[in-house]
C-alpha cells in the first residue's frame, strides 16, 4: 500500500470504530457503568471513617470513589472530599480539582459516554488554573504542564482573576455547587 492509501485506511478504521462506539456505548456503558459504580461503592465503607478523622488520603480516595457523572456518581460529593484534602495540601486531590474543573469529569472507559459527558460538563478555567497552580506548587510535573495549557487558553484579565484567588485560595469556593452557584 502507498503511505496515502495507509492514512486512509488507518483513519476509515478509527472513523469505524468510533461509530462502532458510538452504536454500543448505551449498551456496553450500562454494564461498565454498573460494575465501576459496584467496585466503587464497595471502597467507600472502610474509608468512611478515616475520611471523617480528617485523614487526607482517605478524603482523596473517598472522593475519588464518587467521581463523577452518572448514575451513582456525585460530582457534588466528589469534590466536597476532595476539597477536604486539597486544603490539607494533599497535591493529588488538587490535581484532581483542577481536572474535574477543566470539564474532564468524565472516567467511564466508554468512548461514546466520554463524548457525550465531555459536551455537557460545566466547566470554570480559573479555578481548574487555581487547583493546577497549587499541585504544580507542590510538586506534580502533570499539573505544571496543565497549567500551561490552561493559561493559553485564558484573557489576561482571567490570569489576574486566577492570581488574586492564589493569594487566597483556600477561602475560594471550591465544592462543585459552589463554584458554579457564584
Amino acid at each position: 500500500m502507498t503511505k496515502t492509501n495507509t492514512h486512509f485506511t488507518s483513519r476509515l478504521v478509527a472513523i469505524l470504530a468510533l461509530g462502532a462506539s458510538f452504536a454500543t456505548s448505551g449498551c456496553v456503558a450500562a454494564g461498565v457503568g454498573g460494575a465501576t459504580y459496584a467496585v466503587k461503592a464497595s471502597q467507600r465503607g472502610g474509608l468512611e471513617a478515616d475520611a471523617q478523622a480528617g485523614d487526607p488520603l482517605a478524603q482523596y480516595e473517598l472522593g475519588l470513589s464518587h467521581c463523577c457523572m452518572g448514575p451513582g456518581f456525585s460530582t457534588q460529593t466528589a469534590t466536597e472530599w476532595l476539597c477536604r484534602s486539597a486544603h490539607q495540601g494533599h497535591v493529588p486531590a488538587q490535581y484532581e480539582l483542577g481536572r474535574i474543573y477543566a470539564g474532564e469529569v468524565s472516567r467511564t472507559p466508554a468512548p461514546g459516554q466520554k463524548v457525550i459527558r465531555a459536551v455537557t460538563a460545566k466547566s470554570d478555567p480559573v479555578t481548574s488554573l487555581v487547583w493546577f497552580r497549587l499541585a504544580a506548587e507542590g510538586g506534580d510535573s502533570k499539573a505544571a504542564s496543565r497549567v500551561a495549557d490552561v493559561e493559553s487558553g485564558l484573557s489576561a484579565s482571567e490570569i489576574a482573576d486566577a492570581d488574586a484567588r492564589m493569594t487566597d485560595w483556600a477561602a475560594m469556593p471550591c465544592e462543585y455547587n459552589a463554584v458554579f452557584e457564584g
